[in-house]
């Protein structure tokens, strides 16, 4: 092709026709340019074609991580009511309204479980790479009820490590026999084992700082539940955000 292009330009160069070889050239720098833009043209669109392709990965990555804490989620709230159930029915036993064979399970009394989230450690750095601003405004908001949930976790992990079992050791109502019966067990089972003294708690019922203990519990676990079911509703409307992105159904007006 540049032979013959060269040929072309050569015969009206040796013919003196200048007039038509001045059209003749900027003809071929017209196609050159052409060329040129439609090259650019076409490397643009791939490289915005590999942007959208490593955009829905992302997405998808996202999506199947959020499905994931759905059910840890879920799982903490179970456990957080029966810890909530657990504070009322002492607080009902010290004041003499349950009756005699109801027992209490006293097991997640020390513990307190600390839960991070996935979404904001694992994405964060990647969310200005995803295009649609609401996407992006759901995705930062998510991250907030994340926040929440850490908060809130945090502070009832620090109460009952600096409180909760201060009081336990001192008044004797941590049940050595117990713990040390169930020595084959690992740490994360034996957590979750009743080993209290229930004689030696109820010494401390219809006292002040055994009802304020409860109080700031009731408080604190009530705080982790809200936060957590309110990062599970934000986790599904987010879910449903991303589903329809990705399927193409996103329609909602950008913010």
């Amino acid at each position: 092709m540049i032979k013959f292009f060269r040929h072309i330009r050569q015969q009206l160069i040796s013919e003196n026709k200048t007039g038509k070889y001045l059209k003749y050239a900027i003809g071929e720098i017209v196609l050159v340019v052409i060329g040129i833009l439609i090259a650019l043209s076409i490397n643009n669109w791939n490289e915005q074609r590999k942007v959208r392709t490593n955009e829905r990965e992302l997405l998808s990555s996202i999506l199947k991580d959020l499905i994931i804490d759905e059910n840890r989620i879920n799982e903490h709230i179970k456990y957080y009511q029966d810890d909530q159930s657990m504070h009322y029915h002492i607080y009902q036993d010290s004041q003499g309204l349950l009756s005699n064979d109801t027992i209490i399970d006293f097991s997640t009394l020390r513990a307190a479980r600390i839960f991070n989230l996935t979404i904001e450690a694992s994405y964060s750095k990647y969310i200005k790479e995803i295009s649609k601003n609401n996407i992006r405004v759901n995705i930062d908001d998510y991250f907030k009820q994340e926040d929440n949930v850490n908060d809130a976790m945090k502070v009832l992990s620090d109460y009952k490590e600096s409180r909760l079992k201060l009081f336990l050791s001192k008044y004797g109502i941590n049940d050595a026999k117990e713990l040390f019966k169930n020595k084959q067990l690992d740490y994360y089972d034996l957590r979750e084992k009743n080993i209290f003294s229930h004689s030696k708690l109820k010494d401390r019922y219809g006292s002040e700082e055994l009802e304020q203990l409860l109080f700031d519990l009731g408080i604190k676990t009530s705080w982790a539940l809200s936060a957590l079911k309110g990062v599970l509703e934000a986790n599904k409307e987010l879910q449903l955000d991303l589903k329809n992105e990705l399927s193409g159904k996103n329609v909602s007006v950008e913010k």
